[in-house]
């Protein structure tokens, strides 16, 4: 599910006609931070026991209660896979349970009130919008797509001189043409003499793909003579290159990698 569906679904929630409240959560837990996330957050949940204490609401304070215990054991859970911030939104019957490891700066924020607090998300998601990302190596691509700083889905293509074209698969393949001498020469040969046709071929999967996903930018990365020679083949903008071979990063590397140019 996409981040503006969740958001949709996330505004229909209505906690007073349930009779839940709701627990809302922007944590940085960026590494130059350091535990000053963990002190925030014991401050936050401290702050939520004693203001609940004295509320004449008996619900409330159960809840306030259930809350706290559940955040806790979901962060301390949640701690090896931290990256720079958390969001969290939670009710304590779990109705509403909404989680975000994102790997872009947030500001720290805590809210406990009958709807999820939401103008911060939204407007990382105006700042990070959904994303493609080609990244190109001579015959190899990887197309990532990213919202908010968290991988949304990733494609591989190969060129396969079989089929004279690209080949999507599911995951990495190993580079079974680097035997050396004659062949992989000739393979060479042949990949550089037909380039531009294979590159409009690539440049017409990722525009339809662009198009059917509703992109909001487009970003290519890969050596700098080969992407700007794909930039003038397509159509659709081009929101930003980042002239450098990353393809053999993970995706979460190559995404820091573009999101810093």
């Amino acid at each position: 599910m996409l981040l503006q569906e969740e958001i949709n679904n996330l505004e229909q929630f209505d906690g007073k006609s349930r009779n839940q409240k709701v627990f809302s959560i922007y944590l940085d837990t960026s590494p130059e931070q350091g535990t000053k996330w963990k002190i925030e957050l014991k401050n936050a949940l401290k702050d939520l026991s004693d203001k609940t204490k004295s509320s004449d609401n008996h619900e409330e304070k159960n809840q306030a209660k259930d809350i706290i215990n559940k955040v806790e054991t979901e962060i301390q859970g949640a701690e090896p896979n931290l990256k720079r911030g958390l969001i969290l939104f939670m009710t304590a019957d779990e109705t509403l349970k909404f989680e975000k490891h994102v790997n872009i700066s947030i500001k720290t924020e805590f809210k406990w009130d009958t709807k999820p607090k939401l103008d911060q998300l939204k407007s990382l998601q105006q700042s990070y919008p959904y994303t493609g990302v080609l990244v190109l190596q001579q015959d190899k691509a990887r197309v990532i797509e990213t919202e908010i700083g968290t991988i949304v889905d990733e494609d591989y293509y190969t060129l396969d001189l079989d089929i004279n074209d690209w080949r999507e698969h599911s995951g990495p393949q190993g580079d079974d043409l680097t035997q050396g001498g004659a062949q992989r020469d000739e393979y060479k040969e042949r990949v550089k003499a037909n380039q531009e046709r294979w590159f409009k071929s690539l440049v017409a999967t990722i525009e339809k793909n662009a198009k059917k996903k509703g992109w909001h930018q487009l970003y290519l990365a890969g050596e700098k003579e080969e992407v700007e020679k794909l930039k003038t083949m397509f159509n659709h903008n081009i929101d930003q290159v980042t002239p450098s071979n990353i393809l053999n990063l993970n995706a979460t590397e190559i995404i820091n990698k573009v999101m810093e140019e």
